[in-house]
């Protein structure tokens, strides 16, 4: 009897201690509720849309200098230009859809250039800040979302080109700007990120990392959703005029029979007349 009493109680006691695996589960719940509920907070993001249009041009043109931060030198992130850059990128992406004559067929146009552009930015920026946090990176989620926001700027400014300007060499002009354009962009990023970064053997990795997803995405941009190069110049230059063969019908017959019938009326009143 002593023996089935301890017994009974070792395995009530077993049974009320819980798994590594439900503690990791409750745990990650209840982290992943209280980051919904801050980010979904209005009040919480207001003030990272709190900034001066002058301060939106300054970042914009630092943001295409390839400059080495200082590593104590620190920067107030912000959401507004990020966003505003993205709007921006989607409505280049939507006249550049229509001039390729790209459908889509389960939603419209705007749906799906929001969708590639507010997803690449949330998306690579989540990306980059897990494989921040696993290299021990001193940045947060909302700078990272600012430093990617503002890097895409770049983007803006190479497929605005490589669309409005249509020449016979129109992808050795987008293969130029996106060297020179998106590469410095993506130089100033990879900067930045190397500088927060405190262990040397993952500074090149990650900085590579950041760069190859920031000019990836423009190739993807470019070619995914852009007509050939010479059908579009041809077709705003009104170069690719088709001549068109139409059937040319003999006027000499028609002619012949015209001048019959204007004999036969004349010999009908001639006879009349007599």
């Amino acid at each position: 009897m002593p023996n089935n009493n301890n017994n009974q109680q070792t395995t009530s006691l077993e049974s009320g201690i819980p798994s590594v695996g439900s503690i990791v589960w409750t745990a990650g719940r209840t982290r992943a509720q209280q980051a919904i509920n801050l980010y979904a907070n209005i009040d919480y993001l207001r003030p990272y849309f709190d900034v001066e249009p002058k301060e939106i041009l300054h970042r914009l043109f630092h943001a295409l200098i390839p400059r080495w931060p200082l590593p104590d030198e620190n920067f107030k992130p912000e959401l507004y230009g990020p966003s505003m850059i993205v709007f921006t990128l989607a409505a280049i992406l939507i006249y550049q859809m229509k001039l390729a004559s790209h459908s889509v067929q389960d939603g419209t146009l705007i749906g799906a250039s929001f969708l590639v552009c507010f997803g690449y930015w949330i998306g690579s920026s989540f990306a980059i800040s897990s494989v921040s946090f696993v290299c021990n990176t001193h940045l947060s989620l909302m700078q990272i979302l600012h430093i990617n926001g503002y890097a895409l700027f770049s983007h803006c400014i190479v497929l605005f080109l490589a669309t409005f300007i249509h020449t016979g060499h129109d992808h050795l002009l987008f293969y130029g700007l996106w060297c020179i354009v998106g590469g410095v962009a993506a130089v100033r990023m990879m900067f930045v990120i190397m500088t927060r970064t405190i262990n040397p053997r993952y500074r090149l990795l990650l900085g590579l990392f950041v760069s190859a997803i920031h000019m990836f995405f423009l190739l993807y941009l470019h070619f995914a959703y852009h007509e050939l190069a010479e059908t579009v110049s041809h077709a705003l230059n009104n170069e690719g005029t088709v001549p068109i063969d139409l059937p040319v019908k003999p006027v000499l017959p028609v002619v012949s029979r015209s001048i019959d019938v204007v004999s036969q009326s004349n010999d009908r009143l001639m006879a009349r007349n007599n």
